[in-house]
């Protein structure tokens, strides 16, 4: 009976959640939306900001969350997460290293097929990228999303639904997250198949799910991935430059064939790491 009442508690906490980050997102992101259809208007200015503020929303949603149920020392814990970096190597390759292979190995065949990108032999493209790694890790997305949708959402979907189901749940919840986006003109998802994105979201948080439990919780190590994932010369440089999509349909399909490797290999089975469980008693009073 304990346990019944703590995965509902888990799980009306899990709902309350994705509602907030929803709404606190598109607060910012729906003006932009109906002023692209003529009603209303948003300044040049702000019409960046208001998209950055945006991704924050998954965040502040945790913040607040957690804050209300388990005060400051909670919150601590909760954004401790980012700071356990004491893990394998294998973790930060499988974080780093592999996007940079999947994203480089991709664009040479698309080159090698015909197709352009930007000149990447550059010296001040390659020069920016440590600043642009951090700035992307700060406010590119990373960290607005990822302290919500695996620091706080999956720890607490996983006990009920188990890993597999919880990560294909929190990449369609993530997914419609970032549908206003996709009306924004300025935005990378503006430029995509709402569909295609979907397989690759949900794809990206299955790997997600298995680098977080992985890892023991190490919310850095998913921060990395992010982050890796949207630094590095990948699909949407080509995307901006000549409205291709071919790259970004190549990693797709690498990512789904990554994830549906740790799938049948078992390393999605089960409910998540039990040495570090959610307390029971902060998901009750949520």
């Amino acid at each position: 009976m304990a346990l019944m009442r703590e995965r509902l508690s888990g799980w009306r906490s899990a709902v309350v959640f994705a509602i907030y980050a929803i709404g606190i997102s598109w607060i910012c992101w729906l003006p932009l939306v109906a002023a692209n259809h003529q009603i209303g208007s948003v300044g040049g200015t702000a019409t960046p900001v208001l998209v950055v503020l945006g991704t924050f929303g998954p965040l502040l949603a945790a913040v607040a969350m957690v804050s209300r149920t388990s005060g400051h020392t909670g919150l601590r814990e909760f954004l401790g997460q980012a700071l356990r970096w004491r893990v394998g190597i294998q973790w930060y390759a499988a974080a780093l290293i592999a996007p940079i292979v999947i994203q480089t190995t991709i664009l040479g065949i698309h080159v090698l097929k015909g197709g352009t990108v930007p000149n990447l032999f550059d010296p001040s493209r390659w020069l920016a990228t440590p600043l642009t790694f951090i700035l992307v890790l700060l406010i590119g997305g990373p960290s607005g999303e990822e302290f919500g949708w695996r620091g706080f959402l999956l720890p607490r979907v996983q006990p009920v639904l188990g890993m597999l189901k919880a990560s294909v749940a929190i990449g369609v919840v993530s997914a419609v997250w970032h549908l206003p986006l996709f009306l924004i003109p300025i935005t990378a998802q503006s430029h995509l198949p709402f569909g295609l994105f979907v397989v690759r979201t949900i794809a990206l948080s299955i790997i997600s799910t298995w680098l977080y439990n992985g890892s023991r919780r190490s919310l850095l190590l998913v921060l990395l991935f992010h982050a890796s994932l949207n630094t590095w010369p990948n699909s949407l440089y080509v995307l901006e430059a000549e409205g291709a999509i071919g790259p970004y349909v190549s990693t797709t399909i690498v990512y789904t064939g990554w994830a549906i490797q740790l799938i049948l290999l078992g390393l999605l089975s089960g409910r998540g790491d039990r040495r570090k469980r959610v307390d029971a008693a902060s998901m009750a009073a949520a």
